[in-house]
């Protein structure tokens, strides 16, 4: 090999360490950005109209800002819902709606309607079991939810009225600003009590959730 090829190699070596070095960084930095959002703004954890899994006294609380058209929401939920479940009553999960996909607007606002009804979650895994038929990246068509949904317990025309209401807009219009607020601006986003992740990942969540539980459950 000769000396140019060798400083070709050393230059672009060196160029993939510096961008991964600036992503890193660049990371940390919104990860830290969002921190102080989310300590100036406590108030948006708290939302009345949310829907919630777990018990409602955990002191350890996940929100979750949620796009029931986002291929990673669906993959996580089965993990989160777990985390709840395997905590004994010491997490509690909070769901927000942000339909930022196309086609997810109309998918929220039937979970806002099932969660008025005291369906969320077998309306919610309906939703997202049928997500690749209704929410098809070439061709998303909600409408179609409507017939998968008729063995969830949802009353369909109770639901089909509420979709249309200012009530369940104001819904969404709050999450919605209240994830702008955090600086959310992808799905899903996770806060633990407040605290974002500080890099996106399952094992990353599991590690925060564990840390706030043994802050909120001193042994």
């Amino acid at each position: 090999m000769t000396r140019k090829q060798i400083a070709l190699l050393l230059v672009g070596a060196l160029a993939v360490v510096g961008f991964a070095l600036g992503t890193i960084g660049y990371n940390r930095s919104q990860s830290n950005a969002q921190q102080q959002l989310a300590k100036q703004n406590e108030d948006v954890f708290s939302r009345a109209h949310s829907p919630t899994y777990g018990a409602p006294d955990a002191k350890v609380r996940i929100t979750e800002f949620f796009d029931p058209a986002c291929e990673t929401c669906r993959a996580f939920y089965p993990a989160v819902k777990q985390i709840v479940d395997q905590s004994q009553g010491r997490v509690q999960l909070v769901v927000r709606f942000v339909p930022f996909h196309d086609g997810a607007d109309l998918a929220a606002r039937i979970l806002v309607a099932a969660h008025a009804q005291q369906l969320f979650i077998p309306v919610a895994e309906v939703v997202l079991s049928t997500q690749n038929i209704w929410a098809s990246h070439a061709a998303p068509n909600p409408e179609l939810l409507w017939g998968y949904l008729a063995k969830s317990g949802l009353n369909i025309e109770k639901a089909r009225a509420a979709v249309q209401t200012k009530e369940v807009e104001a819904v969404i219009a709050m999450d919605m600003a209240d994830a702008k607020t955090l600086n959310v601006t992808r799905t899903p986003g996770f806060f633990v009590n407040g605290k974002p992740l500080e890099r996106f990942g399952y094992e990353q969540l599991v590690a925060l959730v564990l840390r706030e539980v043994e802050r909120a459950y001193p042994q």
